[in-house]
């Protein structure tokens, strides 16, 4: 299930109207792209890449519209999607092709492992951290 309230406004519009599916294969297969929507299925467009139903989909509500698919990786649960795709037998080359990730990213959410946030630093604060650090 996708949390709505991660998605952009673009995709959330996708979600609400065509459905779960149609966003959620946007973000999975044309990640970081600038869709265009024809106003007819084609096999030049970028929404070639998805299933052609779901395109249609999309065609009927969004005809002429620009939508920008955001990069997921930061939009949904990949370790869920990881983890299904690793279910239905497709290796850890093939899912990071899949989800724009390092293959090493893969194999981190497949092991469950906690995955570090980058830690924000402010240039004019001491560092905590570091500080703690010395020998005083």
């Amino acid at each position: 299930m996708v949390d709505t309230h991660q998605l952009t406004e673009d995709m959330r519009d996708v979600y609400e109207i065509c459905g779960e599916d149609v966003a959620l294969e946007l973000l999975t297969k044309l990640p970081g792209v600038e869709v265009k929507v024809p106003a007819r299925w084609s096999e030049a467009n970028p929404l070639s890449r998805i299933s052609r139903d779901k395109a249609e989909r999309l065609i009927a509500d969004f005809a002429g519209n620009k939508l920008y698919v955001p990069t997921h990786a930061d939009r949904l649960d990949t370790r869920k999607i990881a983890r299904q795709m690793a279910q239905d037998g497709q290796n850890t080359i093939d899912i990071a092709l899949t989800l724009n990730v390092s293959e090493r990213h893969v194999r981190n959410l497949l092991s469950g492992k906690r995955l570090p946030r980058p830690r924000k630093v402010d240039d004019r604060q001491i560092d905590l951290e570091e500080f703690l650090k010395r020998d005083l």
